[in-house]
């Protein structure tokens, strides 16, 4: 392709909402362009990144034997309905009105953020005997989420695309199987894509689910924190992060229960400081939660933040912060002097339980609210002083902690999330009807996985990871182009000729080469070369006119290198380190 045929409007500012690097990257070098908030426009170089990502995905996939398909993105609301989410997921669905409906129309479509409801309903009406199972199914489909607010170009959009893919097995054995085999496919699809990634135990969130696992690509401008050891024998998302947490720097004894004074006092923080200096680990965290309609009391170490996914693990399906209004409805004081010591359901009735975290187990010494404002107690025992009706891990993770498999410290890193594995277990097909009969005739539903690759994500990923700070570097299996030719004497003769002779020769040999033919410096192409991150910059300028050479630049290195045309096959194909 010759770039003065070609559309490339690179820009020179960077676009004041693009935050991140790879976000202004793309935008800077032509590769998409902003129609909305959260609504993108892949143009031809970043589509041919996009197809190239979709290519490595279909081959991967294939070759594990699953079969591609393509769902509508349009879904009748009634199967969402039917299914299993409805209640958690609509809130992020975009509904569909006839564009000349009225306020009062009710809608009766809506775009699908995923396709589980749609995958189970087709096999629960196709596939009826176990004979016809295990079946793996895959799309590569545009998904639509109503992001409140998007961000960050590609990592949060309302438009995106994504590889959403379904098994079906028999049973667990069978579905473990088919887990791991789409576990093994996804690490060949983004070692492919040259991406350094981790795999990490996650939460399963609203897809339900016994089993999951996250592929995050480490990067600062990731939305994701991962918790890690340097030996890799422990990785999770901070949602599903356990540690072991450190010891309390004293652990006073059990003593007598005291009330005192504490005008002012509302945080942790304030307990701290003098006159009080009660260290935040000596302190017993009151947190209060609506849960499915009750409240509960939660309490934490002073120094361990609380974990509201953990919270949500507990079996809970509706989850909020109970207002300060609301607490001291229930407590009779209000956020600052709140405890868990004497609290029952005789004696608060407005309180369904008291939630502790495991760290508290035989705390003794400790000190907490009194639940009356401007007091709190002293010499507190939990086995003795607060009535715990469910002790549960509430503790976010944090650096620092020791793992809970050795004693090496937790590191936590930001990530982009690029992929994620689900086994799903009978939660849709139980409740949409994919059931078949097994070798006994007995009628069984399905035991399904779910596995994404978010395609569009994992293009911005590739772009953050590999920048420097003059553009992109792509890797050779995904850039737009294999290479960049570079007329640089552009009203030389010989050059024109040169350079012309090599894109038909790279060309008629099916290497992909975009041929920098405008009649520009060569400063505005080097820049506009090294923005676009091609592997390989060729150019013809001042060591062709007085040597008969090439320079190549490997973009990745940043090396430049005197090459003799006859020779230049064989170093693209041999580049050296």
């Amino acid at each position: 392709m010759r770039w003065t045929e070609a559309f490339i409007p690179t820009l020179r500012e960077v676009p004041q909402d693009a935050e991140i690097r790879s976000h202004q990257l793309l935008l800077r070098a032509g590769f998409i362009r902003k129609l909305s908030s959260g609504i993108y426009t892949f143009l031809p170089l970043g589509l041919r990144v996009l197809r190239k990502i979709e290519r490595i995905i279909r081959e991967e996939m294939d070759r594990s034997g699953a079969m591609e398909v393509l769902m509508p993105a349009l879904q009748p609301k009634e199967l969402w309905e039917a299914g299993p989410r409805w209640d958690a997921a609509k809130n992020v669905m975009f509904a569909v009105n006839p564009a000349g409906s009225t306020p009062h129309h009710h809608f009766e479509l809506v775009l699908g953020p995923t396709h589980e409801e749609v995958i189970t309903s087709l096999v629960a009406g196709n596939i009826n005997s176990y004979r016809q199972l295990p079946r793996t199914f895959y799309q590569i489909q545009t998904k639509f989420r109503d992001e409140i607010r998007p961000r960050f170009g590609l990592l949060r959009a309302k438009e995106f695309i994504m590889k959403d893919g379904y098994s079906f097995d028999l049973d667990d054995a069978g579905a473990d199987e088919s887990y791991d085999k789409m576990h093994q496919t996804y690490q060949r699809i983004f070692d492919r894509c040259g991406l350094k990634y981790r795999i990490v135990e996650a939460d399963t969130g609203v897809m339900g689910g016994s089993r999951s696992q996250e592929f995050q690509v480490p990067c600062e401008a990731g939305e994701s924190d991962v918790v890690y050891i340097e030996s890799g024998g422990y990785a999770a998302s901070i949602e599903k992060a356990v540690s072991k947490p450190k010891s309390r720097a004293k652990s006073g004894p059990p003593g007598k229960l005291e009330k005192f004074a504490t005008p002012g006092v509302k945080t942790i923080e304030d307990l701290e400081k003098t006159p009080y200096g009660v260290a935040s680990s000596d302190q017993v965290k009151t947190l209060v939660y609506w849960c499915d309609s009750k409240l509960y009391l939660f309490l934490l170490r002073g120094d361990h933040p609380l974990n509201e996914v953990k919270v949500g693990q507990l079996g809970f399906s509706e989850l909020r912060a109970a207002s300060d209004a609301e607490i001291a409805a229930a407590l009779g004081a209000h956020v600052g002097s709140l405890g868990g010591a004497g609290v029952t359901p005789r004696s608060h009735p407005k309180i369904a339980g008291v939630i502790a975290d495991e760290a508290l187990k035989d705390q003794e010494g400790m000190t907490t609210g009194a639940n009356e404002d401007g007091f709190h107690l002293r010499g507190v025992s939990l086995k003795r002083d607060i009535a715990v009706t469910r002790w549960a891990d509430l503790r976010l993770a944090q650096a620092g902690e020791k793992a809970p498999n050795s004693d090496e410290e937790l590191k936590v890193e930001r990530a982009i999330e690029v992929g994620h594995v689900f086994k799903l277990g009978t939660k849709y097909s139980q409740k949409l009807g994919a059931n078949v009969l097994d070798e006994n005739g007995k009628s069984r539903p399905c035991v399904m996985g779910c596995y994404g690759i978010g395609v569009t994500r994992t293009l911005q990923a590739i772009a953050e990871q590999g920048a420097d700070k003059d553009g992109m570097v792509w890797p050779e299996a995904l850039a737009p182009f294999a290479v960049l030719l570079q007329l640089l004497e552009t009203k030389d003769e010989e050059a024109i000729r040169a350079a012309e002779g090599l894109y038909s020769e790279l060309r008629d040999a099916g290497v992909e080469v975009l041929y920098d033919d405008r009649d520009e410096r060569a400063g505005v192409k080097f820049k506009d070369g090294d923005l676009l991150g091609i592997p390989f910059q060729v150019r013809i300028g001042k060591s062709f006119k007085e040597g008969k050479l090439f320079e190549v630049k490997i973009r990745k290195t940043g090396k430049a290198h005197q090459v003799k045309p006859s020779e230049l096959r064989k170093f693209l194909h041999s580049p050296p380190p």
